[in-house]
């Protein structure tokens, strides 16, 4: 029995990065799986984001088979996709359309602290968010005007620009693409070394707690990459 949307963390792929999957299936046509050879042009991470975002919205089944809402709403057009892609976000965010919530006049806290009791965490929890804001509105769905996209913060450099120590030609830590699904990545320290994150088994299977802490350290290492970004 598979776990309910609430005890899931949603999508939190850019809805463009989406929605360009998407045309991309309507232009070439729905192969018989989509799995990652479909997406082999994509990097690791977007890969992974968008195999659970199509899990998540019920447009793949058993093993990443397409499934009639998928097809559904790649042939339909105008007013006639804005209503199944509503119908489709409103079966999958359940938990948003709940009448204690109230989404007409929530505020950005209130939204936050919903998507937190899905598991997500950090920059996760925001990114939640403008996934289903950027839904909402394409499937003309109507939200409180207080639930406001947050955007990244970007990382100051204060230190560098006091001293001017930065070692000429001293290459900065980078986190490429971290295959979320199954595989490793292995992040250069600053001082020395190196650190390296692996996972052995599918993320679909994993509980909530796991994937909770899971998640977190993925935020860790995204947040010294941009702390630590030349």
């Amino acid at each position: 029995m598979g776990k309910r949307k609430s005890e899931r963390i949603p999508p939190y792929v850019a809805y463009r990065t989406f929605s360009n999957f998407l045309a991309e299936l309507k232009a070439r046509g729905i192969p018989s799986r989509i799995d990652r050879s479909v997406m082999s042009h994509k990097s690791g991470t977007v890969q992974s984001q968008l195999l659970l975002t199509l899990s998540y919205l019920d447009l793949v089944k058993d093993f990443s088979r397409p499934t009639q809402k998928l097809r559904k709403l790649l042939e339909s057009e105008d007013s006639e996709r804005k209503a199944v892609l509503r119908e489709i976000v409103e079966s999958s965010y359940d938990f948003v359309f709940d009448s204690t919530f109230g989404l007409r006049t929530a505020t950005s806290h209130q939204a936050e602290e919903l998507f937190q009791k899905t598991g997500a965490s950090g920059e996760t929890v925001r990114r939640c968010i403008a996934f289903f804001l950027a839904a909402a509105r394409d499937s003309g769905i109507p939200v409180s005007s207080y639930i406001k996209p947050h955007r990244r913060r970007k990382s100051t450099s204060r230190k560098r620009e006091r001293t001017g120590r930065e070692t000429p030609g001293a290459a900065a830590p980078r986190l490429d693409d971290l295959d979320v699904e199954r595989g490793s990545k292995k992040v250069n320290l600053k001082s020395g070394g190196s650190l390296k994150l692996e996972l052995s088994m599918n993320v679909f299977e994993l509980d909530k707690k796991d994937r909770e802490f899971i998640f977190s350290l993925i935020d860790q290492l995204k947040n010294y990459e941009r702390e630590n970004q030349a």
